[in-house]
């Protein structure tokens, strides 16, 4: 029996220089990957500055192309004709910034089916770029997006056509939940960016409001980024009630955080705007119930808040009054729906499972 092959790229030049830290760095896409099965061929081909040996993991043959950072208009045949030489009958491709290439790609091998991931959040195109993304989506036969939300803006400005989208979650994580870890009561974990995004103000100001109807409650913050520190700092200095209940964790890394999410009963975030949400899957995975905002990401990842509490962007009474009802809710319950929420949407073997679909369906 033929098995059909699935290639996935991206264009982007990873600028590492062992082949372990570009594996390591994919492996949120190896690990879907690994689970689509051996009915299908699958190739993973980065691009390194670097020329590295191919390698094999479990059912994901890896190869390393080498070459330079693509200019953004610079026409990557090479690089076409290479993916050519697989013979690919679907392939996947990371990253909105890209299309151009595609129609190159789809020209030299015009029978295969592409389909573009969006990774991250992506703003609509305008003026010129918003013709390339029509001319663009005669070539391109579905984009996977982190809930069909999040497209909207996409196919309502007529960018790309509504009935290629499909929704389904970029990438999962190895972590999961740890039943003999106990978890501290009244425990909330923050872990992302002290940016005006994510909106740590909000949430520490519905903290401090919180306090007042639960003194006992404690939040920790794991942040990489650090732009509103000081300001941050300076909130909780002039707020008596947040000085013992904060922890400012900063920087962890990113293999110890698995034990932090299992110690923590809540995951909160403020978020204005995702693409996904990594930090969200991770504490999903581990068992937190979620405390975040109800924008499109968000919602698809809790189906539509069902296993979450949501509130608005920038909403502190909102938020106030989640962190209240969290006090209330059967949280076993609350919990039991989160871990069947990752397992049936957000893991590995979910995200493989829906784009086998999606291909199938092509």
């Amino acid at each position: 029996m033929h098995r059909k092959t699935i290639l996935d790229i991206s264009y982007y030049t990873f600028p590492l220089k062992s082949s372990k830290k570009v594996i390591n760095s994919c492996y949120s896409t190896l690990g879907f990957l690994n689970k689509v099965g051996p009915s299908y061929k699958i190739v993973f081909i980065a691009r390194t500055i670097k020329h590295f040996k191919c390698e094999k993991a479990n059912n994901v043959l890896i190869k390393f192309f080498k070459s330079r950072k693509l200019k953004k208009w610079q026409v990557p045949f090479r690089f076409h004709n290479y993916i050519k030489s697989f013979k690919p009958d679907f392939i996947l491709v990371h990253g909105f910034g890209v299309v151009h290439y595609l129609v190159f790609l789809r020209l030299i091998i015009p029978n295969v089916k592409i389909v573009l991931q969006c990774n991250g959040h992506t703003h609509k195109p305008k003026w010129v770029k918003k013709n390339i993304y029509r001319l663009s989506d005669r070539f391109i036969d579905g984009y996977l997006f982190t809930g069909k939300e999040n497209a909207k803006h996409w196919y309502e400005s007529k960018s790309i056509r509504k009935e290629k989208v499909f929704q389904v979650m970029e990438g999962s994580t190895s972590f999961k939940i740890n039943d003999k870890m106990k978890r501290k009561p009244f425990s909330f974990i923050w872990v992302g960016g002290l940016n005006y995004n994510k909106d740590p103000l909000t949430v520490l100001k519905a903290f401090n409001m919180f306090l007042t109807m639960q003194p006992l409650a404690k939040l920790t913050m794991v942040f990489h980024e650090n732009d509103l520190l000081d300001t941050i700092n300076m909130f909780i200095i002039n707020k008596p009630n947040l000085i013992d209940a904060i922890d400012l964790r900063g920087y962890v890394e990113h293999g110890l955080l698995e034990d932090i999410y299992n110690q923590n009963k809540f995951f909160i975030l403020g978020s204005h705007y995702e693409g996904s949400g990594y930090a969200l899957s991770e504490a999903m995975a581990c068992g937190c119930v979620p405390v975040i905002t109800n924008i499109p990401s968000f919602k698809y990842m809790t189906n539509n808040g069902e296993c979450a509490f949501l509130f608005s962007p920038a909403n502190e009474r909102e938020l106030f009054e989640q962190l209240i009802a969290t006090q209330t809710c059967d949280y076993n319950l609350f919990q039991s729906k989160v871990t069947n929420q990752f397992k049936n949407k957000l893991s590995f073997e979910a995200i493989a499972k829906e784009i086998v679909d999606i291909f199938q369906s092509l």
